[in-house]
């Protein structure tokens, strides 16, 4: 209320408006593009179809279709489905006046030519019925396309990815060296150099690797999950404000920035561990939901029962994942307890967002008097291509992650095991120049002089080394690189957002080790020659 107040103030005085307001609505809006409308639009647009396929089969009339398409508020392609029904019973326009002019103002390809055809079918006198049964094949089609073009993008990018990066973290190894050498003043502005390279090789892989495969969520997210995802739920409140806190505090103290990480490693390990459990168990669950669906819309078809019979026939040896969840349902069901609650509850514990979509489908179609055996049919056709096509990009995603950790440890290793070597000639050198001062100057005179200037000139090259600057250097190219890697297995993998504890506790550990070990190891194997009598 008080900011209300506020706001109205400072419109009142800039003619109604607050200053850069029509620039972050438009940095909002394009924002909710990038991020939500076009990722999502290709699967929201299969689950609208199917769902519209689903409910023709109650012989809905068109103002139901698309009175009932309107009301799913879950999927971003309905919200103009909507629009076309406001335009159709509030201003009297014909659904193809409609139709016509929402899709003036879409820019999403894929949607734009969807309504445009349902124009031109309604126009053409075709019935609703024949033009989404053959829309929603379409669009199983181009969907399936789109997706697999953006996987074979996806593997393409990921591998250039890994060499952008490693070739990023190369220029910064020669940068390091360079200022070893060359001593240059303004090291800092030579520093940046590496800084922006490594980020803009960063954002571009990772941005690229985010853009060329449709939305595909493996969990509902709702406010209760399945047993693992309310466990993590209940953990990261408590262990990642505990974390933060902590990290602050250690680097405000200077510990060792390996011990930092290692500590982000073991912490999240526990999150990061049941978030890939998790993960497992909703793919396995997703696998057998179609088998599921289509065996009770047959069975109910067949027989002409409620779903209470009909999951007891189901064979439910053959789901193994499902079997504890149909057995909950079926038990609760045969008590009388509330259906909707008790479905609910199946969707909760399942934690799959495939299952939330399309068990809602699959329930709404027979409330409106839908045919069970050709609606299970298919919402089990339309799951069962995006199942396949997750699993094409898991087996490309697994490629990328088996290569991600060691190319990961390898740059790392690279810089910390240099910037050490560097450190360790450095200090070797600086300390025999302060005891070469007599012999250097017994070597200035006659032929010894060039020997002693080669000597000197030569050591004097790693004496001025800045450990501090370079250290910092070090440690900042090592959490970028980090961070980046990070996003990067989350991105390529896809999957629930609490994977990313996964990965940051895998890439944090091996970072945190490798930063640990390598002072110690190049201790004892990197030996500066020591040159007496000289």
């Amino acid at each position: 209320m008080v900011l209300d107040g506020v706001f109205d103030k400072i419109r009142a005085a800039n003619a109604g408006k607050i200053p850069f307001e029509d620039s972050f609505a438009t940095l909002k809006a394009r924002l909710y593009k990038f991020f939500i409308e076009d990722k999502y639009m290709g699967s929201d647009l299969l689950f609208m179809l199917t769902y519209m396929a689903a409910i023709i089969t109650a012989d809905a009339s068109r103002p139901e279709i698309f009175s009932n398409t309107g009301a799913r508020m879950e999927y971003v392609s309905t919200k103009y489905i909507r629009r076309a029904d406001i335009l159709v019973k509030r201003w009297g326009y014909s659904y193809v006046e409609a139709l016509v002019n929402v899709a003036k103002k879409i820019e999403n390809e894929m949607l734009f030519s969807m309504i445009n055809r349902y124009a031109n079918a309604i126009e053409s006198g075709v019935p609703d019925n024949d033009y989404l049964i053959g829309e929603l094949e379409t669009t199983r089609n181009v969907y399936k396309s789109t997706f697999e073009q953006g996987i074979e993008m996806l593997k393409k990018w990921g591998d250039a990815y890994i060499s952008m990066l490693f070739s990023g973290a190369l220029v910064g190894i020669i940068i390091m060296i360079s200022i070893a050498i060359y001593a240059p003043e303004d090291i800092q502005g030579t520093l940046m150099t590496s800084y922006i390279i490594i980020a803009f090789i960063s954002i571009l892989g990772i941005g690229t690797m985010y853009k060329a495969v449709p939305a595909d969520p493996r969990t509902h997210r709702l406010p209760q999950g399945s047993p693992e995802q309310n466990m993590i739920h209940r953990m990261e409140k408590k262990i990642v404000p505990i974390l933060i806190v902590i990290v602050f505090l250690l680097i405000l103290l200077g510990m060792n920035y390996g011990l930092v990480l290692m500590l982000v490693g073991m912490l999240l390990f526990p999150l990061g561990i049941i978030a890939f459990i998790d993960d497992g168990n909703v793919v396995l669950r997703d696998t057998e939901f179609p088998t599921f669906i289509r065996g009770v819309g047959s069975i109910q078809g067949g027989k002409g029962s409620t779903m209470t019979p009909a999951i007891q026939g189901v064979d439910k040896k053959s789901l193994p994942n499902l079997e504890p969840l149909i057995d909950s349902v079926f038990s609760k069901l045969n008590l009388g307890l509330d259906e909707d609650r008790t479905w609910q509850r199946f969707i909760n514990d399942g934690g799959s967002y495939l299952i939330y979509k399309y068990l809602n489908i699959y329930r709404d179609a027979l409330r409106l008097g839908g045919k069970a055996d050709i609606v299970g049919q298919v919402v089990s056709s339309s799951m069962l291509d995006q199942i396949l096509l997750r699993d094409h990009r898991h087996t490309i995603s697994m490629g990328f992650l088996t290569l991600l950790v060691p190319m990961h440890a390898m740059m790392v290793a690279i810089f910390l095991f240099l910037f050490h070597i560097l450190v360790t000639m450095s200090d070797a050198i600086t300390e025999r120049m302060a005891s070469l001062g007599e012999a250097s100057a017994a070597l200035s005179s006659g032929e010894g002089a060039s020997i002693a200037g080669a000597m000197g000139g030569s050591m004097f090259v790693f004496a001025n080394f800045d450990k501090d600057a370079i250290g910092l250097y070090v440690i900042i190219i090592v959490t970028m690189l980090t961070i980046a890697n990070v996003v990067a297995g989350k991105v390529m993998s896809g999957g629930d957002n609490a994977l990313s504890y996964f990965f940051t506790s895998l890439i944090c550990s091996v970072s945190g080790i490798l930063y640990i070990v390598a002072p110690i190891i190049t201790g004892m194997l990197f030996m500066i020659p020591v040159f007496e009598g000289v």
